[in-house]
């Protein structure tokens, strides 16, 4: 894999950083096109495939590009106040471990289910109510898992103001989190993803607006 520099003294994303993170996703695998169950087919199964499916879970077997994520992450996450960082199970939880591996912050883990044993306890770590926590993700469609992440969060007394991603699917999730007062930090939008892909040939015009077209973009 290429060895891309990140330049943490720019405080947003440039547009070369976008291109170079645009290109090891596709590169490795992490979004692909074509024609794809998703899981709304489950409950849905005459609804139409999906012509682009984003699986950023692969990157974790790919170490320069889980690297070079982690640096787009820690360079969107540099500024904000916060103590602890909180993954988004289990997407995230590579590249959070990462980041708190090399910046030196602590780590927590809201469970998808409270221990039913032991301590039954709700989140995975040590931390103390009032403290910020700066939830991360891997990508943000309509929100509802960083909503119940948000949610076991703060009923654990902690603070959550600031959450960062790294695609934003462009589906309303970043709306609906900032109508309620949570601010949210994505390095790349599916429109500017899409816009490279096309740029450098590796989708057509006619996948191009297929995919613009099923997203709503």
């Amino acid at each position: 894999m290429h060895d891309y520099p990140i330049d943490l003294s720019i405080e947003e994303i440039t547009t070369e950083e976008l291109n170079n993170l645009a290109d090891l996703l596709f590169e490795v695998g992490a979004i692909k096109f074509g024609a794809f169950k998703l899981k709304l087919h489950e409950t849905q199964p005459d609804a139409p495939l999906s012509p682009i499916y984003i699986n950023l879970r692969v990157v974790r077997s790919f170490p320069s590009v889980m690297a070079y994520v982690c640096g787009i992450l820690d360079k969107l996450s540099c500024r904000l106040h916060f103590d602890l960082y909180a993954d988004t199970p289990t997407a995230a939880t590579p590249f959070v471990a990462i980041l708190s591996y090399t910046t030196g912050r602590p780590m927590i883990s809201p469970r998808k289910d409270a221990k039913a044993y032991g301590l039954g306890v709700a989140i995975d770590g040590d931390f103390k109510p009032g403290q910020t926590a700066l939830l991360v993700d891997d990508l943000v469609s309509q929100a509802d898992s960083k909503f119940e992440a948000i949610d076991k969060l703060e009923k654990s007394g902690l603070i959550v103001k600031d959450l960062v991603m790294v695609i934003d699917r462009q589906q309303g999730g970043v709306a609906t989190l900032q109508a309620k007062g949570y601010q949210v930090h994505v390095a790349a939008t599916m429109s500017q993803l899409l816009s490279r892909y096309f740029e450098t040939g590796k989708i057509d015009q006619a996948r191009y607006a297929e995919v613009k077209s099923y997203l709503g973009i």
